[in-house]
């Protein structure tokens, strides 16, 4: 009984958890997390300022979170990405991982932008290097162990590799957002040395 008990007072701490976290996502598109206090945030979602600090020791903890968040929404759609792909269509891997970077771009956009409006650049760079780490993460235990594979590893270092390539590809569509996909394709191709597989 004391286990269900337990079990049931997790879950519904895991819930609390998620509640601040969305408000604090919420409140940052509004006004910018610079402008976001604790009361903010506990108003939100009902609670007192005292039961937030039961759940978060401060804000920035909350900022963590919250980037996490948008992070592993990044990493659910690349899992559904992998999970459709065409196994060993490295052209069409290529294609859709411009279209992917560029859709990613865009839907986190209002988020990062709001960080940088707000002047919080440290926050903005943590979410970038935090959210490149993680997906060279998944591509090298899922997409680049398949393709090692079947054709052995045309790179050494393959996390550093692809976290430079992401961190380099967002930047590059962030300042020039009208830059043609053929030229995103070849810069990731000849990045990851896959000019002879296509």
């Amino acid at each position: 009984m004391a286990e269900t008990a337990k079990t049931t007072m997790s879950a519904i701490g895991d819930a609390r958890r998620t509640q601040i976290v969305q408000a604090a996502r919420t409140i940052c598109l509004e006004k910018g997390f610079s402008k976001i206090t604790i009361s903010d945030i506990a108003e939100h979602v009902g609670m007192t300022r005292s039961l937030f600090y039961h759940y978060f020791q401060d804000k920035n903890q909350v900022a963590d979170a919250v980037l996490d968040d948008v992070i592993n929404e990044v990493i659910a759609r690349l899992e559904e990405w992998n999970e459709h792909r065409e196994t060993g269509n490295i052209s069409k891997a290529l294609d859709d991982v411009v279209r992917l970077t560029r859709s990613l771009i865009a839907d986190e956009g209002p988020f990062s932008q709001r960080l940088i409006e707000d002047g919080n650049a440290g926050l903005y760079l943590r979410f970038i290097d935090r959210a490149a780490d993680r997906i060279s993460d998944y591509l090298c235990s899922s997409t680049v162990r398949e393709f090692k594979q079947h054709h052995g590893m045309p790179i050494t270092y393959e996390h550093e590799t692809f976290y430079t390539l992401i961190v380099g590809l967002i930047s590059l569509i962030r300042l020039h957002p009208d830059i043609d996909d053929a030229i995103v394709r070849q810069v990731a191709a000849q990045t990851l040395h896959l000019d002879e597989y296509l």
